[in-house]
C-alpha cells in the first residue's frame, strides 16, 4: 500500500481504481499474445552499462558509492505503452488499464517492466524528476525479488520486497536504487512516472517539457511525437 498522501484528487482516484481492478489489469498483460518490448537501445542506452562493469563489490551500495550509468546482469525489459516510438505497445491492447490511466493527470511515462530470473540491476538514479509508482503484476513466485533504495531524509539503505498486487512509490532521481530478482519466474511491474498532483508546479512542467524538447530535437518534433501518440490512443 502506498502512502495515503498520494490518494489525492484525480490521481488518488486512479490509484484506487488500479488497486480495485488489479486482477483485470494483470489478466490483460498475461493474456496479451503480442507483447511489444522496446529495444535495449531505446529503453536503456542512457542508463545501462556493459555487463563487465558489474561486480559483487559494487552491488547493494557497498561503500555507499555511486558509479556512472547502470549495469545489468541478466534480463531487464520495458514494454512502453502509448509511446510515440514505433515499437511501443498500443493502449488498445490494455483497455482496462487505458480506461484508468487516460484520466491520470501529470503522468510523464508509462511502461510495464520485466526483470528475468537471476537478474541484478546496479546502482543508479534516473535523470527525470517527479515520482515513480510501481505496481507488481507478478512477483515471479517467491520472496526473492526486491529493490534496494536510499531514504531521502535519513540516507539509510532500505529494501522493498516485491509481492504480487503490492504498490510502491519513490523518487527515482533523488533516491539511489538498484534491483534484483532471484525468483524462478519473471518479476513484472506496471510503472507510472508522474508529478504529484498536490505539489504540481508550472516550473516543474516547463522543465520536463524542455527536457523532452531537447530529446526529440526541437519543439516541432516533440509536437509531432505527441500527435502520433494521440492517434495511437
Amino acid at each position: 500500500m502506498i502512502d495515503k498522501s498520494f490518494y489525492y484528487g484525480q490521481q488518488g482516484d486512479c490509484f484506487q481504481k488500479l488497486d480495485k481492478h488489479f486482477e483485470e489489469i494483470r489478466h490483460e498483460y498475461l493474456s496479451q499474445p503480442n507483447k511489444v518490448f522496446l529495444s535495449p537501445e531505446d529503453f536503456s542506452n542512457s542508463v545501462r552499462g556493459e555487463s563487465q562493469d558489474y561486480t559483487d563489490e559494487d552491488f547493494f551500495y557497498e561503500g555507499d558509492t555511486e558509479r556512472k550509468g547502470d549495469y545489468v546482469q541478466g534480463e531487464w525489459k520495458a514494454l512502453g505503452i502509448g509511446s510515440a516510438e514505433h515499437e511501443a505497445q498500443s493502449f488498445n491492447d490494455y483497455p482496462m488499464l487505458y480506461s484508468i490511466l487516460r484520466k491520470f493527470p501529470y503522468k510523464t511515462n508509462l511502461a510495464i517492466m520485466t526483470v528475468g530470473p537471476d537478474t541484478k540491476i546496479g546502482n543508479h538514479r534516473d535523470s527525470e524528476g517527479g515520482w515513480r509508482y510501481q505496481m507488481c503484476i507478478d512477483d515471479g513466485g517467491g520472496d526473492q525479488s526486491g529493490m534496494y533504495y536510499k531514504d531521502v531524509e535519513t540516507k539509510e539503505k532500505k529494501l522493498h520486497i516485491w509481492k504480487t498486487g503490492d504498490a510502491f512509490v519513490f523518487q527515482p532521481d533523488l533516491q539511489l536504487h538498484n534491483g534484483y530478482n532471484n525468483n524462478p519466474g519473471e518479476r513484472i511491474t506496471l510503472l507510472i512516472d508522474f508529478y504529484k498532483e498536490k505539489a504540481y508546479t508550472k516550473e516543474a512542467f516547463e522543465k520536463y517539457y524542455q527536457h523532452y524538447s531537447d530529446e526529440f530535437g526541437g519543439l516541432e518534433n516533440l509536437v509531432k511525437a505527441y500527435e502520433v501518440r494521440k492517434q495511437q490512443t
